[in-house]
């Protein structure tokens, strides 16, 4: 599609045709379009997100309840357990599964791509008679690619820098936090300044994207978020193989990656790099739905975490992805 013209359109994914719906956690149009046909084949298209942020893409893309979606959630942000910001998932679809919690890297930092992928494929064969959507957390941080742990980069580690694990004193989170409002109400977007402020007074980088920045520049982090989308796609492909019926490949949002001064991603943004997302369609005919349902209890065990550390770990995976 054509990037200079000018009918683009707003996307509201529950009013479009699909049978699973793959979400790839900050994607951009432009990195997409470069790289997904080594992998992937369909019809692209560039469309604009409804929201620049995963809380105000999901608020205004799941207002109700659907009673014919599962959802499966790498990010925490989409989940059945503890509200976030008001939206609790399990108000809005059949079924959702936290991968974030029961499928943890704690070394990586995040759900990896592959793991998403072989769930997938158990819980899709189940529920065939579901509508199904896919949120895969890459290409959103940390960084899993080959420049993530090769030569170069930091490996990153429990604890390690490139998670995004905060050790300063609360004062100076309290601090941080009360800044980061402030230069957002003054319309001061993307995080450039509260991070040089971070990184003057000796503060550890705010999450993994202000570490590889700091460290490697926005040559190095444009370079680690194209290596996050070729460590997500190849998994991608394998689970369309499996899948049968209308798939759409697409985002909840893009990211700003040094443009203009702006990094990361914030709700009520107009910066083109947040708005434009991917909208791939590959149809591989009717659905199949004579697969035998298995047992939903061997895709969806009874989580033996308490309630109590369900909402620390949800804060703490939060913080891991930058947030």
């Amino acid at each position: 599609m054509n990037d200079d013209r000018d009918t683009t359109l707003t996307v509201s994914v529950m009013q479009e045709k699909w049978d699973y719906l793959i979400v790839l956690d900050a994607c951009r149009y432009d990195y997409f379009e470069r790289l997904y046909e080594k992998y992937l084949n369909g019809n692209l298209e560039k469309r604009i997100s409804i929201g620049t942020s995963t809380a105000q893409w999901r608020d205004k893309s799941f207002p109700d309840y659907y009673e014919d979606v599962i959802y499966i959630s790498a990010n925490p942000y989409i989940n059945s357990l503890v509200p976030v910001r008001g939206f609790l998932a399990k108000d809005h679809f059949h079924k959702t599964f936290d991968l974030w919690l029961e499928d943890w890297d704690e070394d990586k930092g995040t759900v990896l791509p592959g793991i998403v992928t072989e769930r997938t494929k158990l819980i899709a064969d189940a529920y065939p008679h579901k509508r199904v959507i896919i949120h895969y957390t890459q290409p959103h941080e940390p960084y899993i690619g080959e420049g993530g742990t090769g030569p170069g980069y930091k490996p990153p580690a429990p604890g390690g820098i490139l998670q995004g694990l905060r050790g300063e004193p609360w004062i100076v989170r309290k601090i941080m936090n009360l800044s980061s409002g402030v230069f957002y109400w003054l319309g001061i977007r993307g995080n450039k300044l509260i991070w040089n402020i971070r990184r003057f007074i000796g503060v550890q980088p705010a999450g993994p994207m202000d570490a590889v920045r700091r460290e490697f520049g926005d040559e190095g982090l444009r370079k680690a978020y194209e290596e996050n989308l070729k460590a997500v796609l190849p998994h991608v492909k394998e689970l369309v193989a499996h899948l049968s019926g209308r798939i759409i490949i697409t985002a909840d949002h893009g990211e700003m990656l040094g443009e203009d001064g702006c990094y990361c991603h914030w709700s009520r943004a107009t910066n083109k790099q947040l708005r434009e997302i991917p909208w791939l369609v590959i149809d591989k005919g009717p659905k199949d739905v004579a697969i035998k349902e298995q047992k939903q209890q061997s895709q969806s065990p009874e989580s033996s975490i308490s309630d109590l550390n369900k909402k620390k770990l949800l804060q703490e995976r939060l913080t891991a992805l930058g947030y």
